[in-house]
């Protein structure tokens, strides 16, 4: 009990003096900016000295590295800027640069301070970010379709392979488990997120108290849970019977056992719950369709804000150092000089913000000197993304929680995590990275990032969309899709005037869109040439060279889509029967629609539009455009036969020929007649067949559906036929 005796010590404590960072901050925290240069290629890390430490070590690794395996230099206590030459354009580099300080009177040793930088040199874009699972209560099943269904296409328009499953809130963790496992072993991938939408079921575990209090000891929310797939979790060993029965553990009840997360958490994930936070006079409906909305519109760039951080920390006497995560975190993001220590709500009631922490001694609605669920219910606070600590409200699950009401709230706050046990690393979305990976990297901390207290914690989790990303490239308007030939011309408006765009496709059987080009085109139109009949969806998103205080990356807007039903490519085939017995037959394609120049390769070696002297027989042409997109046809000449071939005939009329629209036949016989009638293509492909009787036939054909070209009408009679040509225009 003796930790949770000094958690409680500070949680508990009333502070005075200034808002802000504190001596203790600074002892924990190395704070980082990068500067980048591209010919000759380097990284320049420069940071605010600490001159009661004995010298800065750097390390460095790539993003998916499980170890700082590169001890890169060991520098003087006095030196605040280093230059790495040996980087290359494009890659992205992990820094830890750390400094062992000297025991201070309030810590038990010397106290190591860390802090960490994810930067590089024109980090190409990522197209394709992972697979995302919406788990969503059922209860909004109807009520929010079309906010749900317009995520999923937020989703696939930032990258993502979005699925979604129903749950019910009466269920129990373990089912919802299974539907997020089958989904995750389905087809897995390097990203997985999952996004709780609604009151899904809270699965609780352990015997923790996070913030230090006696009474706060039990089973605290674990939507880890749900993203730890492969080791047990059990229920058969933990007892604690509180009054607080949310909190109270015991074997088979529903709660697990485990303190930390069993095995390696594979799945990012983030919540968003509203149930149970009735001080705001919006129905638990209405504030997610509030957040929806604000997600929505945070994703089309219509969220504007300021580019710095905040910091407010109320906790100044205690050596724990509430201020580091902060720290830590804002300058990679903004630049060292644009992260301020200023008070929490009254600053962001009149200021933008685009991270902000604030920390103070809680209670479940509320944070001392910070703000409170009461609050929350009228304030819109000018800040996107923010962490808040302080006592209970970390067990989130409350009702009218602190943590979910930033969410909550009529401000633009999409994201809210209690930020200090353990210390959360926010750094690598200074360079495009999205939300989730924070607390998967969290959840797995075992010892590459500084965690402070309760590492590995099952209670560690975020308020908010886990596939949210920092920086926001409004995306393109108006996009519009036309057909020419085998060619779909795409053009499109950019008030934004971006440095390019990536064009991607998906036709029907794709699950996921196909990038079109591996460059960005500067133009405000593309060609995409070759395009097979069907429907076909395209997608347009603008890149950006963005520069943040970690170094420059390529931003890519949201895409904006449209489909169209491409045709097949018209070659306008036209043939002429041959007379019998004769070589005096024709046919002729031309592609008009198309791109020329063109190249005609006949079955019977001929390289022209037109081939004559022709005898019966089928005549097949490969027609290549421009773009090198080819289609082919065939041509069938037959013996062309007399009308008088049929007997008793005293008139035929086939009308209008050409035609556009409809096809009209008067046929007279000296008495009456049963006769067929039947519509081919010029490949012999039967389009009409119908059996009609008497002295005067007539007869009518709506063929406006037909592509242009050349046909057939074969007519039969008395045991005779004959076949004519006609065209549709």
């Amino acid at each position: 009990m003796k930790k949770i005796a000094l958690f409680s010590l500070f949680l508990l404590t009333c502070l005075n003096g200034s808002i802000g960072q504190t001596a203790f901050d600074n002892r924990f925290s190395v704070q980082i900016q990068a500067d980048v240069q591209v010919d000759p290629p380097q990284i320049t890390l420069t940071w605010i000295n600490d001159t009661t430490h004995s010298e800065y070590i750097i390390y460095r690794k790539a993003k998916d590295d499980n170890q700082w395996t590169d001890t890169l230099v060991v520098l003087d206590p006095s030196i605040t800027t280093w230059t790495d030459t040996s980087v290359s354009v494009g890659i992205g580099y992990e820094y830890r640069v750390s400094k062992t300080q000297p025991k201070f009177p309030e810590n038990e040793g010397p106290i190591p301070g860390f802090g960490y930088i994810y930067s590089g040199i024109q980090v190409p874009p990522t197209h394709f970010r992972g697979r995302c699972l919406l788990v969503v209560d059922s209860t909004f099943i109807l009520s929010l379709q079309p906010e749900i269904q317009r995520l999923l296409e937020d989703l696939e328009q930032d990258g993502w392979a979005p699925s979604s499953v129903f749950v019910s809130r009466t269920s129990l963790p373990p089912k919802v488990k299974d539907q997020i496992r089958s989904w995750a072993t389905l087809d897995s991938a390097d990203n997985e997120a999952v996004f709780i939408v609604g009151h899904v079921p809270v699965p609780y575990s352990g015997d923790i108290a996070p913030d230090g209090h006696p009474e706060h000891l039990g089973a605290w929310p674990c939507d880890g849970y749900y993203a730890e797939l492969d080791s047990s979790w059990t229920d058969s060993i933990i007892t604690i019977n509180l009054n607080n029965y949310r909190n109270g553990n015991k074997p088979g009840d529903g709660k697990f056992d485990n303190r930390t997360y069993p095995g390696r958490v594979r799945l990012q994930i983030g919540r968003v719950d509203f149930a149970n936070m009735d001080k705001f006079p919006q129905s638990e409906e209405e504030l997610l369709r509030r957040y929806l909305n604000k997600d929505h519109a945070w994703r089309m760039g219509q969220i504007p804000v300021i580019e710095r951080g905040l910091l407010d920390n109320n906790f100044q006497k205690f050596p724990e150092g509430m201020g580091q995560v902060p720290l830590k975190t804002f300058p990679p993001m903004f630049g060292l000089d644009q992260v301020k220590d200023l008070p929490y709500r009254s600053t962001l009631l009149n200021e933008s913000w685009l991270w902000s922490y604030g920390g103070g001694g809680g209670g479940p609605e509320s944070a001392s000197d910070i703000s409170s669920t009461t609050m929350m219910v009228d304030d819109s606070l000018q800040t996107v993304f923010t962490m808040l600590f302080g006592s209970y409200f970390g067990d989130w699950d409350y009702p009218n929680d602190f943590l979910r009401a930033a969410i909550a709230s009529k401000g633009p706050t999409l994201i809210s995590t209690w930020g200090n046990r353990p210390n959360w690393v926010f750094h690598h979305m200074a360079l495009g990275e999205h939300t989730g990976l924070a607390p998967k990297l969290m959840m797995n901390n075992y010892s590459l990032y500084w965690s402070g207290f309760a590492r590995r914690f099952v209670h560690i989790g975020m308020m908010g969309d886990p596939t949210l990303r920092m920086h926001i490239l409004a995306p393109i308007q108006n996009l519009n899709l036309t057909q020419d030939g085998k060619q779909i011309h795409l053009n499109w408006e950019d008030p934004a005037s971006a440095i390019g765009y990536f064009i991607y496709k998906k036709t029907s059987p794709d699950k996921q869109f196909t990038l079109l080009n591996i460059d960005p085109v500067t133009d405000l139109y593309y060609i995409d040439p070759c395009v097979d009949e069907g429907w076909v969806t395209y997608m347009v998103r603008s890149v950006e060279l963005r520069k943040s205080g970690s170094g420059t990356y390529y931003n890519l807007s949201s895409g904006l889509t449209d489909e169209i039903l491409a045709n097949p490519w018209n070659l306008h085939p036209i043939a002429s029967m041959a007379t019998s017995g004769q070589m005096d037959g024709m046919a002729s394609v031309n592609p008009v629609d198309g791109c020329p120049p063109y190249v005609f390769i006949w079955s019977n070696g001929a390289s022209t539009p037109s081939i004559t002297n022709l005898g019966v027989g089928n005549y097949c042409v490969t027609v290549t455009d421009c773009f090198g997109c080819s289609a082919d046809t065939c041509l069938v000449i037959d013996q062309s036969s007399s009308l008088k071939s049929l007997p008793g005939l005293v008139t035929f009329n086939l009308f209008p020929n050409p035609t556009g629209d409809d096809l009209n036949l008067e046929v007279q016989f000296d008495h009456r007649r049963i006769v067929r009638l039947q519509l081919r293509s010029m490949q012999g492909k039967l389009l009409s067949d119908q059996v009609l009787e008497g002295e005067k036939i007539q007869n009518h054909w709506d063929v406006r559906h037909l592509p242009a070209g050349a046909y057939l009408l074969q007519v039969d009679s008395g045991g005779n036929s004959t076949i004519t040509t006609w065209v549709k225009y």
